[in-house]
């Protein structure tokens, strides 16, 4: 089966003629990934293939080398919507900046999925000890890096002089830290979840809670779609909601859908059993952050503007932003939130759990 994933540099001219068709079908339209499937993609293409469609949307997904890389095109409205950190948008948004006019309108991922990992066996016991070290990364355009280096930089260390960010992802960086090639993996949680399903016995290190209980990845649009696409962005927000719900209540058919689009990502070794087993770990360490509500009530998609504040602060106190005078409410919208939660949840928990 063809594989949805077209690497970016290959689908410029592509996107370059769907930004210059005429609106036959408004509903057709593009989700931006800032990488590779795995596994922890799962509700997205959940999404793609049952709750969209449901909604009347037809959506192509493209990946992309980073959220440096996919900006420009949600910029220049070749994507429609892109999945991303609300990083580069906050640095956009410095005094003297191109503001980027783009805005979330919906909250995926409560807190950060981010973390850092060192083999099991390793005298690194805290991030302060990475001193001097190499730190594996997505890319060097990951759209967590900015909120890694001011971390770093809050403990007095620059990137290039005290510590290194070496681009690596999926098996590469498997071997990267296997390997000894560098000494952190600074990579998501379901990313790490495979490496442990794999066999590799890792640590994680604590990072401070300022900068990892803060919003990480939700669904960015231009203001242009905001304004002239809102339908279409409430039925994404809606889809994208209950196909969270139903790989969170059958994460068994959730990762069927998905090995069936991305064969080449189900495991080669162990029987069917132990494969869904591997899978089940998986998909859940990627899920954890969609379901944080903790006291606040279930309203999908609604972003905490004192996270978005928090994020902001963490930036400015490490360096990576000039101020921390940035208005979180320039960089959200709230406004579809009431009609994106206009579903039945009993009745999509029900059907998921009937789907084989």
């Amino acid at each position: 089966m063809k594989s949805l994933l077209v690497k970016a540099g290959c689908v410029l001219g592509v996107l370059l003629v769907l930004a210059a068709a005429p609106a036959v079908a408004q509903e057709k339209l593009i989700l931006g990934l800032v990488t590779e499937p795995t596994l922890h993609y799962a509700p997205h293409f959940l999404a793609k293939t049952k709750y969209f469609k449901e909604e009347g949307l037809d959506v192509d997904v493209i990946a992309f080398d980073g959220s440096g890389v996919l900006l420009p095109q949600l910029n220049a409205k070749r994507v429609t919507v892109g999945w991303v950190a609300p990083d580069l948008l906050i640095a956009a948004r410095q005094p003297g900046r191109d503001r980027m006019p783009m805005r979330f309108f919906y909250n995926g991922s409560r807190v950060s999925p981010w973390e850092i990992i060192v083999r099991d066996e390793s005298p690194i016991k805290q991030v302060s000890d990475l001193r001097g070290k190499r730190i594996g990364v997505l890319a060097l355009t990951a759209g967590n890096v900015p909120i890694t280096n001011s971390m770093f930089q809050e403990m007095g260390m620059q990137v290039g002089k005290d510590y290194e960010l070496v681009a690596t992802a999926g098996n590469a960086a498997f071997h990267a830290l296997s390997k000894g090639q560098v000494d952190a993996l600074n990579l998501y949680d379901a990313l790490h979840a495979i490496f442990e399903a794999r066999g590799m016995n890792i640590r994680r290190l604590p990072i401070p809670e300022k900068f990892g209980a803060v919003p990480a990845h939700g669904f960015l649009v231009h203001e242009d779609t905001l304004r002239d696409k809102r339908d279409v962005l409430v039925k994404i927000g809606r889809g994208f909601a209950k196909a969270t719900i139903a790989c969170d209540v059958n994460p068994e058919a959730c990762i069927r859908n998905f090995w069936e689009l991305y064969p080449n990502q189900k495991p080669t070794e162990g029987t069917e059993a132990e494969k869904m087993k591997q899978g089940i770990i998986v998909l859940k360490a990627g899920m954890r952050k969609y379901l944080v509500f903790g006291a606040d009530p279930r309203i999908w998609g609604q972003f905490r503007h004192q996270g978005l504040q928090d994020l902001i602060n963490a930036l400015h106190s490490g360096g990576q932003i000039s101020t921390a005078s940035i208005d979180p409410g320039s960089l959200y919208t709230a406004e579809l939130i009431a009609e994106i939660n206009k579903f039945d949840t009993a009745a999509v928990i029900a059907e998921a759990k009937a789907m084989k």
